[in-house]
């Protein structure tokens, strides 16, 4: 048991908090060369006072808006009034994208067209998944070896047993030894990594290629390095739900191992979070650079809508890169988006739902 509960969920708040204001903080770097706060600019303008300014004005209001959420937070939990830690979670992330939104009204303003010069790549795309498919396959593996085990073991599962323990070490939440309630977590597991692959996938073969670079496509391959992140991903959640189907045998992993976890969790993301970004084209030998003309993503910027979401029919592909953040983002304009998105929503709920119905 842990002797005093509320500092060590203060504690933990407090570091999330701090890992988020961190990644707010960075955001506005990790972008492809040429786009600033969602805008197509020229490239020399990233280096501007006016720049300087605009990412000045976002961080201060991104910062005192982590200050509100954090003492509304703080209100609620020593005043007992959970509506303030409501609120306070929602200002937690409204806050500083409503400071993004300001910053990108504000960097409009410089936007220009995109470059139009275009690279023909004579060197084959590698749209394989990274790792192959005996790789690729490991997660499910591990997820369809637990559920073995737990078939080959099912008379040891107590008739009733705790998946769920309070902050305090206490269990709060219990189920019991039905196919629902022992492999629940097993199907959970399956339905997130089936969705992450067919992500990965995606990235693969259906999202626009950027290369604005004379060091080589693949050298510096972003939806490659995406993949290999996702696949990361992937096995962490394969043994994360692993470890939670099996504590019907096992019992409570311990609050103490769970955070130890969690903050080793923090140094992996603060090394692969740039490394990602390092697979966004380089620009030093491209001949748009030496003009100081604006490069881009290739795509056009009425399409982007508050800067984060794509919206271009006319554009086939599925997906494309992020102009918020790292990663990828969906076309909205491509009939498949909605379906991805449905499936996203309804997938989980349908759970939940077989779940309750069975308790």
């Amino acid at each position: 048991m842990i002797p005093h509960p509320q500092l060590f969920a203060g504690a933990l708040m407090l570091s999330v908090a701090a890992l988020v204001a961190w990644t707010f903080w960075m955001v506005p770097r990790w972008a492809r060369p040429g786009i600033y706060f969602g805008v197509t600019v020229p490239l020399p303008f990233q280096d501007s006072a006016e720049a300087r300014h605009i990412l000045r004005s976002y961080r201060r209001l991104a910062m005192s808006h982590f200050a509100i959420a954090l003492a509304l937070i703080g209100a609620g939990v020593f005043s007992g009034y959970w509506g303030f830690v409501f609120l306070g979670a929602i200002w937690f992330v409204a806050g500083p994208l409503a400071a993004f939104l300001g910053a990108h009204k504000r960097a409009v303003r410089y936007a220009i067209e995109g470059t139009t010069i275009r690279e023909a790549v004579l060197e084959k795309r590698v749209v394989n998944l990274p790792g192959g498919r005996l790789t690729q396959a490991g997660p499910f593996a591990i997820l369809i070896a637990t559920a073995v085990d737990l078939q080959l073991r099912w008379n040891e599962i107590p008739a009733r047993f705790p998946v769920h323990w309070g902050i305090d070490g206490h269990p709060n939440g219990w189920s019991t030894r039905t196919p629902i309630g022992v492999y629940v977590p097993i199907v959970m597991g399956i339905s997130i990594l089936a969705g992450i692959a067919a992500t990965a996938y995606g990235i693969r073969h259906l999202a626009r290629s950027v290369h604005a670079t004379a060091a080589g496509p693949l050298a510096y391959d972003f939806g490659h390095r995406i993949g290999m992140f996702l696949l990361i991903v992937e096995y962490f959640l394969a043994m994360t739900f692993s470890l939670v189907a099996l504590l019907p045998l096992t019992g409570s992993p311990g609050v103490m191992s769970l955070l130890v976890i969690a903050l080793l969790m923090v140094p992996i993301l603060l090394m692969l979070i740039p490394w990602l970004n390092k697979g966004r084209a380089h620009i030093e030998n491209h001949p748009a650079a030496s003009a100081g003309v604006a490069i881009g993503d290739g795509t056009p910027d009425q399409c982007w809508k508050l800067g984060m979401f794509y919206f271009n029919p006319d554009d086939a592909a599925l997906f494309v890169e992020r102009r918020f953040g790292v990663g990828y983002t969906l076309n909205f304009g491509h009939s498949s988006a909605w379906i991805c998105v449905a499936l996203v929503l309804l997938i989980p709920i349908a759970i939940l739902v077989l779940v309750s119905h069975q308790r």
